[in-house]
């Protein structure tokens, strides 16, 4: 009865193609992520090709880069500019051929792969599901889950995916499947040929500062209370915490930094409520619980 409620429940009928405007599209890349111009751009072309096509169209996308460089966040914005649902399946440790195409009914615990179970929460058959780091997918001697892959993401045989636990073919020639990886070396190459490979190089300190001033920051002093107005954080200490106190391609270590910074704010604002806090590069050092981070030479 599980497999039939499942096979009622799926989204079935093939979604309405929705106009794809480029401007709306360039606005939401540029609204949740700085910098990345070179990536924004594969993307628009990418967006553009299935607006001339009228359907989903055009290379598997493979963003591969460092952690916490965007890789699996501009899904999400991709998402929005198409006006589609957005899920994402991580296959880390992923090790086990059934995860893909899932279990046969036979067995006890069986269950529907991730591809379908992705497809069944979302409720549309055109969604934009990232498939996350594709690099860490492993082999045993319950199969190969990258050969099982290779049908999903292939657009000359997507169409008739066969899920084992459903065992009736479901179109996914609709869904615009994003892959991320951290490298290129462990991605087996059969699958690795059938993406294009779409390089996320990191951020400069520029660009870092003004993602900082743009969303960890306002995003940090929102969760720990800090009232509008009450905390000032000048250019000079984003640049030095930057600087000093991260190392990385990405923002992730920017961000704990942020919500450190602020944790520190908040208890000097409990100290003294009506305190005007403004943290410059002179007194960073009072907010940061950590020391410089130390460079090589």
């Amino acid at each position: 009865t599980d497999s039939l409620d499942l096979l009622t429940s799926l989204p079935w009928r093939k979604a309405e193609a929705r106009d794809i405007s480029t401007d709306e599209a360039r606005a939401a890349l540029n609204a949740g992520h700085s910098g990345l111009d070179k990536v924004k751009k594969r993307i628009l072309q990418q967006l553009a090709v299935m607006r001339l096509k009228g359907r989903q169209s055009g290379s598997i996308l493979c963003f591969v880069g460092a952690p916490g460089t965007g890789k699996t966040s501009i899904g999400e914005r991709i998402a929005q500019a198409l006006g589609r649902k957005y899920v994402r399946v991580s296959l880390g440790g992923v090790r086990d051929e059934a995860d893909i195409r899932g279990h046969r009914r036979t067995y006890i615990g069986a269950m529907p792969g991730r591809i379908i179970d992705g497809i069944h929460k979302c409720g549309a058959n055109n969604p934009v599901m990232v498939l996350d780091e594709v690099d860490k997918l492993s082999q045993s001697y319950n199969g190969d889950p990258s050969s099982a892959l290779l049908e999903v993401l292939d657009p000359e045989q997507n169409f008739s995916f066969t899920d084992h636990y459903l065992n009736v073919p479901f179109d996914l020639s609709d869904v615009l499947f994003i892959c991320t990886a951290n490298t290129l070396d462990t991605i087996p190459e059969p699958l690795l040929n059938r993406m294009e490979v779409i390089r996320f190089q990191g951020y400069t300190p520029i660009e870092k500062r003004e993602i900082a001033r743009q969303h960890p920051l306002p995003r940090a002093m929102a969760e720990v209370g800090i009232p509008d107005g009450a905390l000032t954080v000048s250019d000079e200490a984003i640049e030095a915490v930057i600087e000093n106190y991260t190392r990385e391609a990405g923002v992730r270590g920017l961000k704990k930094r942020m919500d450190q910074l602020c944790r520190s704010a908040a208890v000097a604002m409990v100290d003294d409520p009506a305190a005007k806090l403004t943290v410059t590069a002179d007194n960073l050092a009072d907010y940061m619980d950590m020391n410089p981070v130390r460079r090589r030479q």
